[in-house]
């Protein structure tokens, strides 16, 4: 993981594969489904987390992450987690605190990172 390059890596099927979010796959998740894509339908995170591996990992098309199935809540998390890094870096926007895109007012699906992260890791330090 390197919040600082905007790299983390994630496990499909037992193997490590690397999520990176430039600003081109930025525009290219906003042009396919806007500023707010709903990561927990299979097909739009299987696109998404695709577009994030395609620079290291060419042959993980949203049809093969589909087809090794890992698990959906951590992988979802670990997409949003790059994505996080893509848009604020090492700087996790702390809870309350609105960090919005300067080039979308509202923030959108951005906001929906820090909210979905949180709840991780309150369920998770309360031992739930």
């Amino acid at each position: 993981m390197n919040p600082l390059t905007g790299e983390l890596a994630v496990d499909v099927a037992g193997q490590k594969y690397y999520l990176r979010y430039p600003w081109a796959a930025l525009q290219e998740i906003e042009g396919a489904y806007g500023d707010n894509p709903n990561l927990l339908d299979l097909d739009v995170l299987a696109a998404v987390a695709s577009i994030g591996m395609k620079a290291k990992h060419a042959e993980m098309t949203a049809e093969r992450i589909k087809e090794l199935s890992p698990p959906l809540v951590p992988f979802a998390q670990a997409v949003q987690r790059a994505i996080q890094y893509a848009y604020f870096g090492p700087d996790k926007p702390e809870q309350g605190e609105k960090k919005t895109s300067p080039l979308r007012p509202g923030g959108g699906w951005r906001q929906r990172i820090g909210s979905l992260l949180s709840r991780e890791s309150t369920s998770s330090s309360s031992g739930g």
